[in-house]
């Protein structure tokens, strides 16, 4: 990570990072050699601006990974950690049917090269479990007429032979597998023990559920080492549970009413909101209190029938800021296809997040709260008194403005419409009818700990770049918006560079559990003999 003194690099073996991109792979590695990495290669020169925005130390080359020379990088010294990230795409299954390019399967190759040339001691290369299965390529074939489908969607004529670069490639199922094992055995023959692994950043204390394989291969005689969980879905005593996506939320940031969209929202996208709002809110009803500031120990999130904790001005911050904010939220997954999942809880870790990082979208209700000695609160707005029972405040009646009572009507026949499961007074396929009485707010009643709410609003917002590198597991202090010469990214930029990111903590802890016994110095070790 940044240093203001620039490290002259006396290591006894280099640590070189290909496919290094916005710093992911580096960040985790750092962090578990206690150094900085020697050499960032990619070819994309926005992605190593980054990089050395937030790894100076590090020399970065913008080049073709096939371009570069192992003997003349190394210039006589020994190579002791490789890390490759090649391009998922095109193994990848939310790739669907689409065509596969030969060349980006490829890239796995390069480690072939750099282990024949400079023999490293350790070898890892992280990928989706999908290159488990990684083939030959075939043309698809047309169903009706079983010939060769090109890639603008025609079909060859009969007895056309279809240049390779026309036609549309999918992998070939009869040998699925193939590829990767030749790969693995290639390295074996170089002297390595090879052996991979499906690792799930959740189990390592980062906001995410993205899994990963890890492919570690070592030639230095010593075993090959995989880290323990330190996270845990369903944790036994004394152990932690998997960190949730609210933790890397920012609920200060204010999101739009679905219902005052210039552009209505898409159906497929009001039926997963409905759905989500059902299972998380509705049948869930357990709003909570979310500290607008970290804390360095007990839970981030607090039972909003308890008291709140003390509020103290304590160095560590635990509640500097005694603003809380009532949320019952949930996270939308906006993608289709293979993943089948309409929504996520927000005391869950995030999904995976892709180069586009249209999968998560932040949905949040805002809840009225029913007892006479309360009003209709935004969610953004402090709560209310809250005391350790409530039980003592009797149900008197509904006290909703009418702003509030026309939300709530507004909410009821939105779920009316889209929410397809039944159980209302009327058929959800049925055409929908005038809401006109105060008995349909049951509909979207919500009761905590004995206290109803209404829903009177819900809103949806994109997580923003910051909040997806949190989920990832960057460092609060990555920078993300800006690189080293002082290039701008768009938000588009800044989501593809951590789509493309390993999550630190889990490169950590690979890199740790193997690299612990190689010749590589400290930084204090360097900056002591330098």
């Amino acid at each position: 990570m940044r240093n203001p003194q620039f490290i002259l690099s006396l290591a006894a073996k280099l640590v070189i990072v290909f496919f290094a991109g916005a710093g992911g792979s580096c960040t985790g590695t750092e962090a578990a050699i206690a150094r900085h990495v020697d050499y960032a290669i990619n070819h994309s020169d926005n992605a190593l601006s980054c990089h050395r925005a937030n790894h100076p130390q590090t020399r970065h080359l913008v080049e073709d990974v096939w371009q570069v020379d192992p003997r003349k990088l190394a210039a006589g010294q020994p190579v002791g950690y490789i890390h490759f990230s090649p391009d998922c795409t095109h193994f990848s299954q939310a790739k669907g049917g689409q065509p596969r390019d030969r060349a980006t399967r490829s890239l796995s190759w390069v480690a072939v090269k750099w282990t024949g040339s400079v023999a490293p001691d350790v070898i890892t290369l992280e990928n989706v479990e999908a290159i488990r299965k990684w083939g030959p390529l075939v043309a698809k074939r047309d169903k009706a007429t079983g010939r060769v489908l090109k890639l603008d969607g025609t079909v060859a004529a009969p007895g056309e032979q279809v240049p390779l670069r026309q036609q549309f490639l999918v992998p070939d199922p009869k040998r699925a597998g193939q590829t990767w094992s030749r790969f693995k055995a290639i390295l074996r023959s170089h002297g390595y023990v090879v052996e991979d692994r499906v690792l799930c950043a959740a189990d390592y204390g980062v906001p995410t559920t993205r899994s990963r394989l890890f492919m570690v291969a070592r030639r230095d005689g010593r075993p090959i080492v995989w880290p323990e969980p330190t996270h845990f879905k369903n944790p036994a005593k004394g152990q932690k549970k998997w960190v949730a996506a609210h933790t890397c939320i920012d609920w200060s940031i204010p999101s739009r009413s679905i219902f005052e969209r210039e552009k209505p929202l898409a159906p497929a996208t009001l039926r997963r909101v409905a759905k989500g709002l059902k299972k998380f809110v509705l049948d869930c009803g357990d709003p909570f209190i979310v500290p607008v500031t970290h804390t360095k120990s007990g839970d981030r999130v607090h039972d909003i029938s308890q008291p709140l904790p003390t509020v103290t001005t304590a160095k560590g911050g635990e509640f500097m800021v005694a603003n809380p904010v009532l949320v019952a939220a949930f996270v939308e997954q906006a993608n289709g296809g293979f993943n089948t999942s309409v929504a996520q809880d927000v005391r869950r870790p995030l999904t995976t997040v892709t180069t586009t990082g249209a999968q998560q979208r932040l949905v949040t209700a805002a809840l009225a709260h029913l007892r006479t000695n309360c009003d209709a609160r935004d969610v953004r707005e402090p709560l209310r008194t809250i005391s350790a029972g409530g039980e003592h405040h009797a149900l008197v009646e509904y006290r909703l403005s009418q702003e509030a009572e026309a939300g709530a009507l507004r909410c009821a026949a939105f779920l009316m419409q889209y929410y397809s499961e039944g159980g209302q007074w009327s058929d959800l396929r049925d055409p929908i009818n005038t809401i006109t009485t105060r008995d349909r707010l049951a509909l979207v009643t919500v009761w905590i700990k004995g206290d109803p709410y209404v829903v009177v609003d819900i809103c949806l917002r994109m997580l923003t770049p910051r909040e997806l590198a949190n989920a990832t597991g960057f460092p609060p202090q990555y920078i993300l918006t800006h690189g080293h010469d002082g290039r701008m990214f768009t938000k588009a930029q800044q989501v593809f560079h951590i789509g493309n990111a390993v999550p630190p903590p889990l490169q950590q802890a690979v890199t740790a559990a193997n690299c612990r016994d190689i010749d590589l110095p400290t930084r204090a070790e360097i900056q002591a003999a330098a």
